[in-house]
């Protein structure tokens, strides 16, 4: 990445962070997604990240933390969206889920850096 963008370049690092992503329903808590094969991929970004600022390649400009919603408009909607994600929702959550009509939210907490190629 800090190859293809010429110097003074910036560029966007987008990351799902701890903890897990969580659904709701209405303001409510339902059930927890399970994010470490995610967290897996995203702390080795990570690391490589920080190993480019670390060399002096790249500088960190900004960082903002924030959630991430995605609004499906029924339980099933979500169930549907993760079967083909190596994250999994809980067996009986998805049994809940499924069953529901009422529309639900996966919130996952992000991390949006701006860096500046040297």
């Amino acid at each position: 990445m800090a190859k293809a963008v010429p110097s003074g370049g910036t560029v966007l690092d987008l990351q799902v962070i701890r903890p897990n992503p969580r659904v709701e329903i209405g303001d409510e808590f339902f059930c927890e997604v399970d994010g470490e094969p995610l967290f897996r991929r995203a702390d080795a970004a990570v690391s490589a990240v920080d190993a480019l600022i670390g060399q002096g390649r790249l500088s960190e400009q900004a960082l903002d933390d924030h959630d991430v919603r995605t609004h499906y408009p029924a339980g099933a909607d979500l169930v549907d969206d993760f079967s083909d994600k190596e994250r999994r929702l809980p067996s009986d959550g998805q049994l809940h889920l499924r069953a529901g009509v009422r529309p639900c939210v996966l919130r996952e907490h992000c991390r949006l850096r701006l860096l500046r190629v040297r």
